[in-house]
């Protein structure tokens, strides 16, 4: 048992037999709560791709760099 959890449990037994048993609850909800989640699965790996988009900013100017793809791509593709 760890130093904290013994503090708690020192600090529980001042209580009132009403309010260590609400406390109990709680733990025990939370444990069980902990026991039924999934394990997390592994992250997929992701590739790199081969072809980028040739702007050397976009991290910081992301939203100006996504606009302007749109915007270019938007009045490329219209039929003359």
């Amino acid at each position: 048992m760890t130093t904290l959890l013994e503090q708690a449990f020192t600090a529980a037994t001042k209580l009132s037999q009403e309010r260590q048993d609400e406390l109990a609850q709680l733990i025990l909800q939370e444990i069980s709560r902990q026991q039924q989640q999934p394990t997390p699965k592994k992250p997929r790996m992701l590739r790199p791709i081969s072809k980028g988009s040739g702007y050397t900013d976009t991290s910081i100017n992301h939203d100006a760099v996504l606009a302007e793809f749109i915007y270019k791509n938007k009045f490329d593709n219209q039929p003359s």
